[in-house]
């Protein structure tokens, strides 16, 4: 059968890559129902993978899935009702399985647990580069895919961490660490990818092998199950100690304010200029003066309140002589901050993904700015290497997403020894971050 041109509303028609079964496949003398419909399945998966891909897992229409896949509503309808979520789950896992068996037979071919983790890291590398629209839906598409997406995320993440735990745990050593810190080295693992598939650039990934191992190594120390990282701290002079002071703010900086609790408390999708300009007591031509749009309104409100976080922990930072003990300082700074403001956790870590691939990359700016201050803090001779700087703090922020999508943030403050070790250790070493991290805690 020939192929056939689908236009989908993401760019100019293209060619079919799901051609429907012959007729003559199907019946008493073809394929069973159950054959076809797994078939349908799969090119509804590949459909949805290569739409959501290309745009955002937002704007995907299941009529543009069905179209590229050559699959009629109906029969999308008969396979996942009428519903969207469903379709994009299955895809995730779909291309989560397919990926997940290949790494973990390139991981049993090892024998040396070393280099085992190492053919995973490289096998995982050439996953992504090979099928980049696959792993866009798995580890961008899916955190806007909301919280069942999240959970499934969550639980890809738990078998790379088992992975990770039992190649440290079966080397010579045998050490086995704490399940937060093998969580900050997937996060740290994710988020190197994630930024490299939002540049279009994951044709390195795979020669970063050897680097991720050894920044994933520089964690595997009895140090890391030491009291001092899992204890909470003992400053207990209250976040209200790091908060900017309050000034009189202008026009702008209170319609972001006014943008960002809005969208916090009714959500993104809901969010309006009306309501705003209400809110914010202005004229709708001043809020068009200030922004283009509602979207650009709402990045700048991210901006803003990832900015006070910045300064919330470069003001503690600042406060010790000692650089180390003022990375801690700076951290539980962060942690209770981040804790005590319920905005901020819901624009950065909920809202913001409803934006689709702006706010996705916005977001990864932030990410950034707080790992150039991470390598600001350290001491000239002890700064890390872009690579390890970006995966730490990918760590230290996917153990506080994930905490916050549990509806745990209450517990960040005492995760602060887990997230200055998630700092320290791949630029200091480990024992020398528990040192650092008590030398804090004792001040």
């Amino acid at each position: 059968m020939p192929a056939t041109l689908t236009k989908t509303p993401h760019g100019p028609p293209r060619k079919a890559r799901y051609q429907k079964l012959r007729p003559g496949l199907r019946g008493a003398n073809g394929l069973s129902r159950d054959q076809v419909e797994r078939h349908q399945r799969t090119r509804l998966y590949e459909a949805m993978v290569e739409i959501a891909a290309s745009g955002s897992y937002q704007t995907t229409t299941i009529k543009a899935v069905c179209a590229l896949a050559g699959v009629s509503r109906q029969t999308f309808y008969d396979l996942f009702g009428a519903d969207k979520e469903e379709c994009f789950l299955g895809a995730y896992d779909y291309v989560v399985d397919r990926a997940m068996k290949r790494i973990a037979l390139a991981y049993r071919r090892e024998q040396d647990p070393e280099r085992r983790l190492c053919r995973a890291f490289a096998q995982f590398g050439r996953e992504v580069a090979n099928e980049p629209e696959a792993a866009r839906v798995a580890l961008v598409e899916a955190l806007g895919g909301g919280p069942t997406a999240v959970a499934r995320m969550r639980r890809t993440r738990l078998i790379s961490e088992q992975l990770i735990g039992a190649s440290f745990s079966e080397a010579p050593d045998g050490v086995a660490l704490p399940p937060l810190i093998l969580r900050g080295i997937v996060c740290g693992v994710e988020r190197i990818t994630r930024r490299r598939l939002l540049a279009g650039d994951v044709k390195e990934l795979p020669a970063l092998a050897d680097e991720l191992l050894a920044w994933a190594l520089s964690y595997r120390s009895p140090a890391a199950a030491t009291p001092a990282v899992a204890a909470p701290t003992r400053d207990d002079r209250g976040s209200e100690l790091w908060r900017a002071r309050a000034r009189v703010e202008n026009d702008r900086a209170r319609i972001l304010g006014c943008a960002a609790q809005i969208a916090a408390t009714r959500g993104y999708a809901q969010l309006t200029p009306a309501q705003i300009v209400g809110a914010a007591e202005v004229t709708e031509a001043r809020f068009d003066e200030l922004f283009q749009s509602t979207e650009q309104c709402f990045l700048d409100a991210l901006d803003r309140l990832g900015l006070e976080a910045l300064v919330c922990a470069a003001r503690a930072s600042q406060s010790s002589e000692d650089r180390l003990v003022g990375v801690h300082r700076g951290i539980v700074a962060l942690m209770r901050h981040i804790a005590t403001h319920p905005v901020l956790v819901r624009v950065a870590f909920v809202e913001i993904f409803a934006v689709g691939a702006a706010g996705i990359q916005r977001r990864e700016r932030l990410l950034g700015q707080f790992a150039d201050q991470l390598v600001r803090s350290l001491p000239r001779s002890r700064a890390p290497s872009g690579l390890m700087a970006e995966a730490s703090v990918g760590a230290i922020w996917g153990i506080v997403h994930d905490h916050v999508t549990r509806g745990a943030m209450q517990l960040l403050p005492g995760l602060a020894g887990h997230a200055t070790y998630l700092a320290l250790a791949p630029t200091i070493g480990a024992e020398a971050a528990v040192q650092a991290i008590l030398a804090g805690q004792s001040r």
